[in-house]
């Protein structure tokens, strides 16, 4: 294949998936790690792609996490498939704490009879069209831009309860931990994760390249993080020596 077509490709791709890594892209292509190289050299040198950590994005791609209307459009379908594989890690009659991520509308629907606490506005809304779930409102002030309920009474109550698993999004994955966007936000998944007996994150590869400045929970913590890609040969090691278990969405 001439690079003039694998350009093509890559940029079809890059339109639908925002970001690849060289590993993706050697595997896709059949092409070699040098090959891949001028590839992305040559899309970023035109100014059609950017470079990332150990691959190439779109050249709209955005580094740091957006608000949530934003993050809500992005990589649809591998949020979809990561909500749908969630839910077979969800017990009938079990006790969970969904987040405000954008992986969790995914993950509200044809739910099994349990009981869900939620400081999100949208997940209480799908939520309340469940027949089966018994939904409980962690409510305070409301941060209208990302959708979230916040306040001391939302702490104390998490503090109260022990969930059978937390289901967390992540605005960034970082080899220290996952970061979101809001410190409020981010410190009531803490406390979550704290009181859960399994951490669950939810996190689709432009995750993985994102920038966000508040910090949750570390990577020790994690039990499952459930993902849309294949993670490459730095981010197994890394997962495997923190002892998470990654599982395809």
């Amino acid at each position: 294949m001439y690079q003039e077509e694998r350009l093509k490709k890559i940029l079809d791709w890059l339109q639908e998936e925002q970001v690849l890594s060289n590993q993706e892209l050697m595997k896709r292509l059949q092409i070699s790690r040098d090959t891949a190289r001028r590839d992305i050299i040559k899309l970023t040198e035109e100014g059609k792609a950017i470079r990332t950590h150990g691959g190439i994005a779109a050249a709209d791609f955005r580094l740091q996490a957006a608000n949530y209307k934003t993050r809500k459009t992005d990589n649809k379908e591998g949020k979809r498939r990561i909500g749908k594989k969630a839910t077979q890690f969800l017990s009938e009659n079990g006790i969970y704490f969904f987040d405000a991520s954008t992986h969790m509308p995914y993950v509200c629907s044809n739910l099994k009879k349990m009981k869900v606490y939620t400081h999100s506005l949208d997940n209480l809304n799908l939520l309340a069209a469940s027949p089966n779930v018994e939904v409980y409102a962690l409510g305070g002030n409301l941060n209208k831009e990302n959708r979230f309920f916040y306040g001391l009474g939302i702490l104390e109550k998490i503090r109260e309860i022990r969930f059978d698993a937390a289901l967390l999004g992540a605005a960034a994955v970082k080899e220290d931990g996952i970061y979101f966007v809001d410190e409020e936000d981010a410190y009531i998944k803490k406390i979550a994760a704290q009181n859960a007996e399994k951490v669950i994150v939810l996190a689709d590869y432009p995750k993985f390249q994102r920038q966000a400045p508040f910090k949750a929970i570390e990577l020790e913590e994690i039990d499952y993080m459930i993902v849309d890609r294949e993670p490459d040969s730095y981010w197994k090691e890394i997962l495997q020596e923190k002892q998470v278990i990654w599982v395809m969405g």
